[in-house]
């Protein structure tokens, strides 16, 4: 993922950093070599947009592979695997909180209870969906359920629930301890995809919201053990004002903390109304302040708004410079394009419509070509899948998990944009494009090797890539 796309036969490690390409002298007889026989190998992923540590807050032990899941037979399968991996205890919660449907399975309905208790019989499982299908239970979930309170119905076979009272249930059951290690289960699964990095939008919907809900990432990175980098942009959209984001802007300190942990910014929501015309005072006093922003920007009118407040910012600062960002832009137009490219500011693209029942967007052709800095990310869980493969499928065919071709047309790109947009663009985005995101003499050696080479494999095959061993700074953080 460097300039010239170059391929190279072999990477040398020292102290964390790549110190050679193409041969490994000089590193003493010390060295430990790792033969990958001929497997493919990337810069660690990274997703630019993610709600990470909502995630992790999620109730139960998450099976979150099912995201990738065909049919019942497999996504019964994985909850089985997901089981032994973890050495889950018999009674304890096995779960998936959105990031997937029902569109994506071969029968097209939710699991019945019996075929979950055939997967887990020792144990509770909870499953909701985005976009299809609702919230399904098996046997000894539904005991819990019922004792706390919510209806559960039996529909042939089928034990469905309110999602929002299935989760607000299972969080009124949760520990601190339960938190924190569903923190560090989310980290290793990312790693398990081949992620490094991601930058977290916020924590809106989880158990313990806003700054307090960062302490179960920040115990792992004080302890050295977050196995994938963390990058946050501090959101306020319960504010019905601006007081927090100004205060934040105001009072603290920009871009703290290290590699691994690194708060950036303010976004991707800055106030409990998208539109506020408050909005571009914002804008303009954390430009005056060098701060980071990213906004979310989905609608053609929301686009077209913080287009304006970006405009009135940059009279007060160079924010080009300062990396702000737009996120989503979905509908984005081709004047709205223009006057993006105008303002030198970078685009976070998501694919999260690959659950989606009538995809649209974005047009991730149009923005490669009128060369904007572009990044790519999820948008995940409640709204999307975590899998960075799944996005990637999405990206590079512009269809669904059910197959249905997203409009506009002829949007997809190829699959090494989409890797650029991953790696790279993601780390620039950052401001960590001088030390991540490509495989260079002198980055940290955050790599991926793959189950299956990206660039050759079959579309089916793509969305069903692991990683086998992911490396962060030369630290095994991952090994299949």
């Amino acid at each position: 993922m460097d300039a010239q796309d170059s391929v190279v036969s072999s990477v040398a490690i020292r102290d964390g950093r790549i110190v050679a390409l193409g041969h490994a002298g000089g590193l003493g007889p010390c060295a430990r070599t790792i033969n990958l026989k001929g497997a493919a190998v990337i810069p660690g992923l990274i997703d630019t947009h993610i709600h990470f540590l909502r995630c992790g807050q999620n109730p139960g032990h998450e099976a979150r592979i099912i995201e990738t899941a065909s049919s019942i037979a497999e996504l019964k399968q994985m909850i089985a695997a997901r089981i032994r991996q973890l050495a889950v205890p018999a009674g304890e919660f096995i779960t998936c909180i959105g990031g997937w449907n029902i569109n994506g399975l071969a029968e097209k309905r939710l699991p019945t209870a019996a075929e979950l208790d055939a997967a887990a019989p020792n144990h509770a499982v909870y499953l909701s969906t985005t976009g299809a299908g609702g919230a399904v239970t098996n046997t000894l979930g539904r005991q819990f359920f019922v004792s706390r309170g919510v209806t559960v119905t039996d529909s042939n076979g089928t034990f469905t629930l309110s999602a929002g009272q299935g989760l607000a249930a299972l969080q009124a059951a949760q520990s601190e301890d339960d938190r924190q290690r569903g923190t560090a289960e989310v980290a290793d699964f990312a790693a398990s995809l081949g992620l490094t990095m991601v930058t977290d939008m916020g924590l809106q919907g989880a158990a313990v919201d806003f700054v307090d809900g960062y302490r179960y990432v920040l115990n792992l990175w004080r302890e050295d053990d977050l196995n994938v980098r963390l990058r946050s942009f501090l959101n306020s959209s319960f504010d019905t004002g601006f007081g927090v984001a100004q205060a934040v802007v105001a009072n603290s300190f920009k871009r703290a903390g290290d590699d691994v942990f690194r708060s950036n910014g303010v976004g991707e929501r800055v106030n409990n109304s998208t539109t506020n015309p408050g909005y571009v005072d914002l804008c303009k006093f954390a430009a005056s302040k060098g701060w980071m922003v990213t906004q979310h920007s989905l609608t053609a009118a929301e686009i077209s708004f913080h287009i304006s407040a970006y405009q009135a910012a940059k009279d007060v600062a160079p924010i080009d410079k300062l990396r702000w960002t737009l996120d989503h832009v979905n509908p984005i137009s081709d004047a709205q394009i223009d006057a993006v490219k105008a303002l030198g500011i970078g685009l976070r693209l998501q694919g999260w419509n690959y659950t989606s029942a009538n995809p649209a967007g974005p047009p991730w052709r149009k923005l490669v070509a009128a060369g904007i800095p572009l990044s790519a990310g999820t948008d995940s869980t409640n709204v999307g899948a975590m899998n960075p493969w799944l996005m990637i499928y999405y990206m590079t065919t512009m269809k669904n998990n059910a197959g249905v071709a997203a409009t506009p047309a002829d949007q997809q790109i190829t699959r090494l944009q989409a890797l650029r947009m991953y790696t790279i663009g993601g780390a620039f985005h950052s401001f960590d494009d001088d030390k991540l995101g490509s495989i260079e003499e002198g980055k940290l050696a955050d790599l991926a090797v793959l189950s299956d080479d990206p660039l050759t494999t079959s579309d089916e095959k793509l969305k069903r890539i692991r990683s086998v061993l992911t490396l962060q700074a030369g630290k095994i953080v991952h090994e299949a």
